[in-house]
């Protein structure tokens, strides 16, 4: 691995990366919708901005001293790259604090939408149909993949296509972003924590079960089901594999595809947030290849571009 120069937006004495920026208007963003929460009876506001302040600081320590490294060592490279991803777990777990401040949960209009479009509820069908503990165990890989998959792409791009790491990253983070702002104002549970206990089918226990179930108790929280983050990120994540990395590409599609009908499966997601998932994606991409080339205009970048058309034909 050769070492890589970092390329940065430089306001005075900080050095931006794409991804800082992106991160402080999310951070400054859900400042103003906490401020506006305390207002309106939200407890532990100061505590949240506590974190958001912290988290700024931390970024702004890393822009302010970026150029002081200018041989930028392959360690460096990655946590200055690599950090937004680590603050992913903090920043969803809060999307379930911030998500009722405006509106309640939707979920009883989804149940109804779901009823009235496929007469059934897909996510309860589903794994009352294939209860057999082998089925349940693939879906729950399916699902368990998705928190491989967004750090082993990344590590891949890292090893392999070091030019392209940025432009990687902040595609990745920014959708993150985007999708946490919509759970913050659109709050809507999901099928595991919206129907009864007496409702659920998969009752199984396997090791990709349990790990699921771990993974959702160190970071899940009643939010975040539209639309699916999981399928809307992934589908990101096919489309650069598919320019970057063709030779993980039918490892990172098999494990899409079972993470898709895995979210149903486990109930972690209605189906209509799949299908929003896949709606989505396309312009979550092109509003972050937009972002990364207009911020670093005029500059030698290696950018991947979005197809015209068939990213559009999902």
């Amino acid at each position: 691995m050769n070492s890589e120069k970092i390329l940065t937006v430089r306001f005075r004495n900080f050095h931006f990366i794409p991804v800082d920026l992106a991160l402080l208007v999310y951070l400054a963003l859900t400042f103003i919708y906490l401020i506006y929460g305390g207002l309106t009876g939200l407890k532990g506001v100061m505590f949240h901005c506590l974190i958001r302040f912290i988290i700024t600081g931390a970024i702004l320590v890393f822009a302010y001293y970026d150029n002081l490294f200018k041989e930028k060592s392959n360690l460096f490279v990655f946590f200055r790259n690599f950090y937004p991803l680590f603050l992913l777990i903090f920043i969803y777990k809060e999307t379930g604090y911030l998500n009722n401040i405006v509106f309640d949960y939707f979920d009883p209009f989804f149940v109804r939408l779901e009823e009235n479009l496929w007469h059934s509820q897909p996510s309860l069908a589903f794994s009352g149909r294939f209860p057999q503990a082998w089925f349940s165990e693939l879906m729950n890989l399916g699902y368990f993949s998705f928190y491989l998959l967004v750090f082993g792409f990344c590590f891949y791009v890292f090893i392999n296509y070091r030019s392209f790491l940025q432009d990687v990253i902040s595609i990745i983070i920014i959708s993150f972003l985007f999708y946490y702002l919509i759970f913050n104002i659109f709050p809507v549970k999901g099928p595991q924590f919206f129907f009864s206990e007496e409702m659920m089918t998969d009752t199984t226990s396997g090791i990709f079960r349990q790990a699921v179930r771990l993974a959702q108790w160190i970071g899940e929280s009643e939010t975040g089901a539209f639309p699916s983050s999981h399928v809307g990120t992934s589908l990101i994540i096919l489309y650069l594999s598919s320019k970057l990395a063709k030779k993980i590409f039918p490892v990172i599609l098999l494990f899409s595809v079972l993470l898709w009908f895995g979210a149903v499966y486990i109930k972690a997601h209605y189906l209509v947030d799949i299908i929003a998932g896949f709606l989505t994606a396309p312009l979550v991409y092109q509003g972050a290849h937009w972002y990364n080339k207009q911020l670093t205009k005029g500059k030698n970048r290696n950018f991947i571009k979005p197809a015209k058309v068939k990213l559009l034909r999902y």
